[in-house]
């Protein structure tokens, strides 16, 4: 059994079952086209992520909802979604115009560049909440992620970045 203690001063708190909710994501993948001398602001296209998500309500208690907010993309899970999941796998679209224009200075202007990559860490968070409930009572929980995102760059992107100007 799992058991957490607050100490405060003068008092302290001893819980022994807790609701709690973890979140992995790995890096997603931007693809940008060679762009010209001069851009160092560039706009990525729209960005799948990948999230791995472990909800946990404390026992006895069942899952209500799950909430992920990436920007201003929200995705919900309803209790029925969730019921049997010890872990749940989604994916969360996110527009290209929720996402800021990156500064990548002298990255991907020639073709020698070709192939490069470059981590941006943190570019975005994930913020995720789990409603739980028991009986008559209800909890949520809140976690938060750092997303990061690594950016390819190509000769010929399909979907490529877009230039911002200046």
């Amino acid at each position: 059994m799992l058991t957490h203690v607050l100490l405060l001063p003068g008092f302290y708190f001893v819980f022994t079952e807790v609701d709690r909710l973890s979140v992995l994501a790995e890096p997603a993948v931007a693809v940008l086209a060679l762009q010209e001398a001069g851009d160092n602001l560039v706009r990525l296209p729209d960005i799948e992520f990948r999230l791995s998500l472990s909800p946990d309500c404390a026992s006895g208690g069942r899952p209500e909802s799950l909430s992920i907010t990436i920007a201003d993309t929200q995705r919900t899970l309803r209790g029925e979604e969730l019921q049997a999941a010890r872990k749940v796998d989604i994916s969360v679209r996110v527009p290209a115009g929720q996402i800021a224009p990156l500064a990548l200075r002298e990255f991907c202007i020639d073709p020698v560049f070709e192939g490069d990559s470059v981590l941006i860490t943190s570019a975005l968070a994930a913020q995720v909440s789990l409603r739980c409930s028991q009986a008559d009572d209800q909890s949520i929980v809140f976690a938060a992620e750092p997303l990061d995102i690594r950016v390819d760059c190509v000769r010929n992107a399909v979907t490529a970045a877009e230039p911002v100007e200046d």
